[in-house]
């Protein structure tokens, strides 16, 4: 069962907006991601759980942040053995509702004996006890949040000494050439694929989402104001698709 906290009264605008949004495309929204991304979501996650730091003794506990349906905690089940514990935090209800029942995320906590719990909250006042989590995690999230400092600075309390933090997200490219076509295909194709499947307006939002994100350099230096160390990044799509991954020292 999800869970459903009585924290959220003191939602942002936006915040508002992106709940009611997500809410409403939960349905087809694992479906389009797959088809919109040609399936490179899928391999970029994989990247991200390859860098979750090692729990020799296998009681490594995982915090994903705006975790949607379960993607991260999915492809934590299927590769690690090394972490007995998954706790999933998304805004949206709806998300989180279909993530719980998800079959297949089922299927791989019981056979890994994980513990595995989903829980509406927003990443700016995160209901998880300090220095309690080996690894936080967020992926094509963060932009929708509205204080994005705050919520890394949730994610650094959260951490124990020695965590580490992986966020996957879009930015801007590096290639000019690149650039054009990435934002043709995210102004232009993606809001009418969308559209016709799930909702236009959501799928016009998504995109012009990743605008307001800060350069990569501006935001690898706001990890390491307020405190992550070792801050290193991974590159797809001449830098559309970064994995930043920082530790807590």
């Amino acid at each position: 069962m999800v869970y459903r906290p009585n924290n959220l009264s003191g939602l942002s605008e936006k915040s508002q907006r992106v709940q009611v949004m997500f809410d409403r495309i939960a349905e087809r929204y694992d479906l389009l991601n797959r088809l919109l991304s040609a399936r490179q979501d899928v391999r970029w996650r994989k990247a991200l759980v390859a860098q979750l730091p090692a729990q020799p003794d296998r009681q490594g506990v995982l915090v994903d942040i705006a975790c949607g349906t379960g993607d991260v905690m999915l492809a934590v089940a299927r590769r690690r053995n090394d972490y007995a514990e998954l706790r999933g935090y998304d805004i949206s209800f709806e998300m989180l509702r279909r993530g719980e029942s998800r079959p297949e995320l089922g299927k791989w906590v019981r056979k890994r004996n994980m513990r595995c719990s989903f829980t509406q909250a927003s990443a700016e006042a995160m209901p998880v006890d300090s220095n309690s989590a080996h690894a936080v995690t967020i992926s094509f999230g963060l932009r929708n949040v509205d204080n994005r400092e705050q919520a890394l600075r949730e994610m650094f309390r959260i951490l124990k000494s020695g965590g580490r933090v992986l966020v996957l997200e879009f930015f801007q490219p590096h290639s000019t050439i690149f650039a054009k076509v990435f934002d043709f295909y995210f102004k232009s194709v993606l809001p009418r694929v969308g559209g016709l499947i799930s909702d236009r307006d959501a799928y016009q939002y998504l995109p012009a989402s990743v605008g307001t994100m800060p350069s990569a350099e501006a935001f690898a230096q706001t990890l390491r104001s307020i405190g992550f160390i070792n801050v290193k990044q991974q590159m797809w799509l001449s830098g559309a698709t970064r994995l930043f991954v920082a530790d807590k020292p």
